[in-house]
């Protein structure tokens, strides 16, 4: 009698209310892209946008897969930073000193620019984190270039 109502208990399905199950849905999907794009895969934002959008809605998608982006990107700046910078002053030296000038001041136009244009994630991230650059100005460049598809993918989501 007892393995029956054991039993019982476990097959009752549980009910989760809409909301719920939507924000623990974008919570796993913001883990992912975050995790995706720290891993340096490319092509992460916009299946990851349209699935978000799918879930939760334009407005909701935009705002939790950029969020995700900026983390993912942090994430693998920090880490390029602290284990690839030695190798990357090892090998080039004082041969873009000039280039990391520039960079110093106006680095975070390079990235929003780099970001705005498609280029590959992982290649602006380690890029900017050998040059001179600040990791919260890392992250506002890397928000504002990419804003922009994200939020248009998510209203491209929207209306198909």
């Amino acid at each position: 009698m007892l393995v029956e109502q054991l039993i019982s208990s476990i097959e009752q399905p549980i009910a989760f209310d809409g909301a719920l199950l939507a924000a623990m849905l974008i919570a796993a999907l913001c883990f992912v892209t975050a995790s995706l794009t720290a891993a340096g895969v490319p092509g992460v934002l916009i299946p990851a946008t349209l699935a978000a959008e799918a879930v939760a809605g334009p407005v909701a998608a935009t705002a939790s897969v950029s969020m995700a982006a900026v983390t993912g990107s942090l994430l693998l700046f920090l880490a390029a930073r602290r284990w690839g910078s030695a190798r990357f002053d090892a090998r080039f030296g004082n041969r873009l000193e000039s280039f990391e000038r520039r960079f110093a001041t106006q680095g975070i136009w390079y990235v929003i620019g780099l970001r705005l244009i498609g280029t590959p994630s992982m290649l602006v991230t380690v890029g900017s984190a050998m040059m001179p650059m600040r990791a919260t100005t890392f992250a506002v460049a890397t928000l504002v270039g990419s804003l922009p598809a994200i939020a248009l993918a998510a209203v491209a989501g929207s209306i198909v």
